[in-house]
């Protein structure tokens, strides 16, 4: 695993891979490759997307046991597919795993690119979204600064019931969901390293107050079977039968 010191943190960000090679940030990738192992190491099948990150999705998916691996993003980034999420060029039902990492609260359509991991997903494929949790420390940061436009703190973090409440219209059902990272949202380093006390305490009596949400949900995929209710009888034949006319007048016809 790659493991890149910056020399000082109060430097802007170009992008959010840039700040995850930071010590802060490499700190937080950490945790949540370990959390993601295991979801990914149970996950099969022929291809997967993560849109937003590309430069982690290497270690991100090491785990990962999809066979063909592609990162789409913007085209500026080094991803294998440029494409805008919200109209992807994929196949419906041809996609095993999404990842969207860092991307719900950095775009302007959320609803129009969950749509679309709707669509390319198989039946029972995965869909995986990382982004910062508003309730927190790091929620907190955003609310006071996302105006600045600084990395990572730009964008609107949205509550885990807010997304969930779109994933169940879409047809989703939540797996799993966790709760990453407890180090205060500070870049300098030099600070961080005497808050470790708080550190272990946030975990431990406030574990709603993790930096990230990771949230794993399945594509749910009903069988549209038609139910016929119970007071409707089917009459195989009309209740009046017309009488034969041939051996009309026979003994056992009187």
């Amino acid at each position: 695993m790659r493991f890149w010191r910056q020399t000082t943190e109060s430097k802007g960000f170009a992008s959010i891979d840039d700040w995850y090679l930071g010590e802060t940030g490499q700190y937080l990738l950490n945790e949540l490759e370990e959390c993601i192992s295991p979801i990914l190491s149970t996950t099969f099948g022929y291809y997967s997307l993560q849109i937003g990150c590309p430069r982690l999705a290497d270690s991100l998916q090491e785990s990962c046991r999809v066979k063909h691996q592609f990162t789409l993003d913007e085209l500026q980034s080094p991803a294998r597919v440029h494409a805008n999420p919200s109209m992807l060029p994929i196949a419906s039902d041809s996609v095993d795993l999404v990842i969207l990492m860092h991307h719900l609260s950095n775009t302007g359509e959320p609803h129009a690119v969950l749509r679309e991991a709707f669509r390319i997903l198989i039946p029972e494929g995965k869909l995986v979204i990382i982004d910062f949790n508003p309730t927190s420390f790091w929620g907190l940061r955003n609310f006071f600064q996302s105006w600045l436009e600084h990395v990572p703190f730009k964008g609107h973090f949205y509550t885990a019931r807010r997304i969930d409440d779109w994933m169940r219209l879409l047809g989703f059902d939540q797996d799993r969901f966790y709760r990453v990272g407890y180090l205060p949202p500070i870049q300098k380093t030099s600070i961080t390293r005497h808050l470790s006390w708080l550190e272990k305490g946030t975990r431990n009596w406030l574990p709603v107050l993790g930096a990230l949400n990771l949230m794993v949900y399945s594509k749910n995929i009903s069988p549209l079977t038609p139910v016929r209710h119970r007071w409707v009888t089917r009459k195989i034949l009309p209740g009046k039968i017309a009488r034969p006319s041939v051996g009309r007048g026979m003994k056992y016809d009187r």
